[in-house]
C-alpha cells in the first residue's frame, strides 16, 4: 500500500509526466490490464486488495481546464475496472493511498482543497456500497496538511502524512491520525528532523504500527541532506527507529508481514544517481537488502508482501519515469519486465496466492494527457 507520494504526485503538486524507455531483464509476466479514464489528466497512486474481486485504485482526476479536479476510485471486480460509488466528497479532493480489509471495509487517504492554496486532511470509508469521508483533524495551524498513507488493523485505523508550521519556519512535521472507537484523533509524534514527510504506513495490529518517510534538518536543507523516518508504534506511544544508511535515503513505503518481518522501500543516493532501497527489520534491528543496480538509476515508491519469500515493489527506473518492478524470492531481489514502456508505477496490491497488481500513470500521446495504468502478474 502506499502511497504516491510517493511517489505519484498528490494531485496539488502533479506535473506533466513525459515516459520513454524501460528497464530490461525479464523474470514474472506483468499483462496491462485496461482501466476507465474521464476526459483530463487522470493519475493512480496507491492500490490495495482484500480480496480477487475487491482491488481498489485510488488517485485523482483533473479537469481539463487544469484547475478543477475530484477524487478518483478504481475497483476490480474480478472480472474489470470499474469507477466506484462516491458521496460526500469536497469538489476538490485527491487521494493518495487506500487500505483493504474486508469485501465490506476499505480506507483511503488523501487531501482536499482549502482557501487559496490550503489544504485539509481528507479520509473515506467503504462501506461495502459507497465511499463517503469522514470527518478527521488536522495539523495546526489548519489549511495545510496533507494525508499520504492509510493502514487499519485490530480495529485502528492510521494515517499519515505532514502539516506546516506556522511562520516563520514553514517547516513540515510529522502528522499521525489515529481512529479508534469510531473517532479520528491526532496521535502525537516524535520530533526527530526539523523538516519532515511521513509517506507511508502499515500495522500487524493495535499495538504494532510503522510510519515511514523521510526529513531535512529545516526546510532550507538542500536534497543531499535527506534522512529516512521510520516511527513504530508500541501500543502506547511512537519512538524512532530508523534503518541505518550511509547516504542520502528515503522511505516511501512499509510492509509489515508480522512485528517481526517489516519490509521497507525507497531510494538511496549511489554516485550521481538514486538506486532502488530495500531493507528489512526482523523484530530487533534493520539489515540492508541488496536490489539490482540500474543503469539509469531508479527509485522505489511502493511494496506489497504475500509471504517472506513472494514480495514486489515498484517504482521508476531512471529520469525517463519508465516502469519498474522487482519480485523478492526469498534470497534475492530480481527486476522484471513491466510493459509497455512509457508509465510510471506508484501502488501495488497482492491477493493470494500469487496475483500481484500494479498501477500507475501513463502518458499517452495520441491524448496528450495522463491516464490511469494498471498492469496484473499471475
Amino acid at each position: 500500500m502506499m502511497s504516491w507520494t510517493r511517489r505519484a504526485a498528490v494531485l496539488l503538486t502533479v506535473g506533466a509526466l513525459l515516459f520513454v524507455g524501460s528497464p530490461a531483464q525479464a523474470q514474472g509476466v506483468w499483462t496491462t490490464v485496461a482501466s476507465p479514464n474521464e476526459p483530463g489528466r487522470n493519475f493512480l497512486s496507491g492500490a490495495d486488495a482484500s480480496d480477487a474481486s475487491h482491488v481498489w485504485a485510488v488517485g485523482a482526476m483533473v479537469a481539463r481546464d487544469r484547475i478543477t479536479f475530484r477524487s478518483l476510485i478504481l475497483r476490480h471486480d474480478g472480472t474489470a475496472w470499474r469507477a466506484a460509488p462516491q458521496s460526500g466528497f469536497p469538489a476538490n479532493a485527491s487521494l493518495a493511498d487506500v487500505d483493504a480489509v474486508s469485501g465490506n471495509e476499505a480506507w483511503a487517504a488523501g487531501s482536499s482543497s482549502s482557501g487559496i492554496g490550503g489544504t485539509n486532511t481528507l479520509v473515506a470509508r467503504w462501506n461495502g456500497s459507497s465511499w463517503a469521508p469522514e470527518p478527521t483533524p488536522n495539523g495546526d495551524p489548519p489549511g495545510a496538511s496533507q494525508l499520504s498513507g492509510v493502514a487499519a488493523a485490530g480495529g485502528t485505523v492510521w494515517a499519515v502524512g505532514r502539516s506546516m508550521e506556522p511562520a516563520p519556519s514553514y517547516n513540515r512535521r510529522a502528522l499521525i491520525l489515529q481512529r479508534t472507537g469510531g473517532t479520528w484523533r491526532v496521535s502525537s509524534a516524535p520530533r526527530v528532523l526539523g523538516n519532515v514527510f511521513l509517506e507511508g504506513v502499515d500495522a500487524t495490529g493495535p499495538s504494532d504500527a510503522w510510519a515511514v518517510g523521510w526529513g531535512t534538518p529545516d526546510i532550507n536543507s538542500g536534497p543531499g541532506e535527506a534522512k529516512p523516518i521510520a516511527l513504530r508504534w508500541n501500543g502506547t506511544g511512537w519512538r524512532s527507529q530508523p534503518p541505518p544508511v550511509p547516504a542520502e535515503t528515503t522511505l516511501q513505503a512499509v510492509d509489515a508481514l508480522t512485528p517481526t518481518n517489516v519490509w521497507v522501500a525507497g531510494k538511496i543516493l549511489s554516485g550521481w544517481d538514486h538506486q532502488p532501497y530495500v531493507a528489512q527489520f526482523n523484530g530487533t534491528s534493520w539489515r540492508r537488502i541488496a536490489t539490482p543496480t540500474l543503469d539509469t538509476g531508479g527509485e522505489l515508491t511502493d511494496i506489497v508482501a504475500l509471504s517472506p519469500s513472494n514480495i514486489v515493489a515498484v517504482g521508476t527506473a531512471g529520469s525517463s519515469f519508465s516502469p519498474l518492478v522487482m519480485h523478492w524470492n526469498g534470497s534475492s531481489w530480481r527486476v522484471e519486465t513491466a510493459s509497455p514502456p512509457n508509465a510510471t508505477l506508484n501502488g501495488a496490491a497482492a491477493v493470494g496466492p500469487n496475483t500481484f497488481w500494479a498501477v500507475g500513470t501513463r502518458f499517452e500521446l495520441n491524448a496528450y494527457e495522463e491516464r490511469t495504468f494498471t498492469m496484473v502478474r499471475t
